[in-house]
C-alpha cells in the first residue's frame, strides 16, 4: 500500500486530481453525503487498480532506473528514465535520450521500445510517441495496455558439447561470411563463436543479413539475425563470441528447431 499512498500524495499536485476531489467535495447539494462517499471509494478502487497495473513502471520512476530504447530505423539503442506515470492523461513521461537525437519532434508518431532487465525478468513495452516537451526535455508516450515482467528466455536452449558439432554461416551487412562454430542454441537465438577479433565490425542491435546453418539430420535452417551482444577473447587464442537473435525465421524452420533441441537434450 506504500506506493499507492505516495502516487495518492503525487497525484493530489495534479489538476486532475484536485478537479476530482473538488467535485466530490462541493458536489450539488441534492447529492447525499452517502453517495459522495461511495463514489470516493470507487474512485479509490479505480485508482488503486491502476497503481496495480503500473506499478513496475512507478518503482522504475522512484528508484530512477535507466531503461533502454529502441528506435525505429536505429540500430544502437538508446537510455533514458521514467520521470512520470500520468494515470489521468494515460501517459508515460520519460527523459531525453542519451546520446541525444537531434531532431526529436520527428520521432511523433512513432513506436518506441522500452526495455528494462532485472535478474532473469525482462520488462519490455511498446508506446506510441505522443509529443515532446522542450521546457522539460521530456518525451510524452502513450501509456501500454500491458505491463509485466517476462522470462528473459522463453524457450529451450542447448549447450552443444565439443562432440556435438554444428557449424553456421553469417553474411554482415558488408564484407565477407563468417564461418562460426555454434556454442548454444535455441530457436530464438544462438551464440556463435569465430575465429579472429570481430570487434571493429560489430555493434549491438545490428542486423545481418543471412544465417544459415545445417541440422545433423541435413536440415539447412536460414534467416535474418540481429546482434544482442558479443565478446573478444584473446586467450588461448583470439576468438569473438556473438550472439545473435534470429530473425523472420519461419514456422517450420523453428519447429525443426524445436525437435533438434528436443531430440539433443533427451539423448545427452
Amino acid at each position: 500500500m506504500g506506493i499507492f499512498y505516495k502516487v495518492l500524495d503525487h497525484l493530489s499536485k495534479h489538476t486532475f486530481y484536485k478537479q476530482a476531489f473538488s467535485k466530490q467535495k462541493h458536489s450539488k447539494q441534492k447529492q447525499s453525503k452517502a453517495k459522495a462517499e461511495v463514489i470516493t471509494q470507487e474512485a479509490q478502487e479505480r485508482l488503486l487498480a491502476q497503481i496495480h497495473r503500473y506499478a513496475s513502471l512507478i518503482r522504475l520512476q522512484d528508484e530512477r532506473q535507466l531503461v533502454e530504447i529502441l528506435l525505429p530505423g536505429h540500430t544502437d539503442s538508446f537510455q533514458s528514465m521514467i520521470i512520470g506515470v500520468d494515470l489521468y492523461h494515460q501517459q508515460l513521461i520519460i527523459d531525453d535520450f542519451s546520446p541525444a537525437i537531434h531532431n526529436r519532434e520527428a520521432l511523433l508518431g512513432q513506436t518506441l521500445t522500452l526495455r528494462h532487465q532485472h535478474n532473469r525478468q525482462m520488462l519490455q513495452i511498446s508506446s506510441e510517441v505522443l509529443g515532446w516537451e522542450e521546457d522539460s526535455q521530456a518525451f510524452l508516450l502513450k501509456l501500454p495496455e500491458e505491463v509485466t515482467y517476462q522470462p528473459r528466455r522463453q524457450s529451450a536452449r542447448l549447450f552443444l558439447a565439443g562432440h556435438i558439432p554444428l557449424s553456421a554461416t553469417i553474411n554482415p551487412l558488408y564484407g565477407a561470411p563468417w564461418y562460426a562454430s555454434v556454442s548454444n542454441i535455441s530457436s530464438g537465438g544462438m551464440r556463435v563463436v569465430v575465429t579472429g577479433d570481430l570487434r571493429q565490425q560489430l555493434h549491438k542491435h545490428k542486423r545481418l543479413k543471412h544465417c544459415e546453418l545445417m541440422l545433423d539430420d541435413n536440415t539447412l535452417i536460414t534467416c535474418r539475425g540481429l546482434i544482442k551482444s558479443f565478446r573478444y577473447h584473446g586467450r588461448p587464442y583470439k576468438r569473438t563470441d556473438i550472439s545473435i537473435a534470429f530473425e523472420s525465421l519461419s514456422e517450420e524452420d523453428r519447429l525443426q528447431l524445436d525437435s533438434f533441441i528436443e531430440r539433443l537434450s533427451i539423448a545427452a
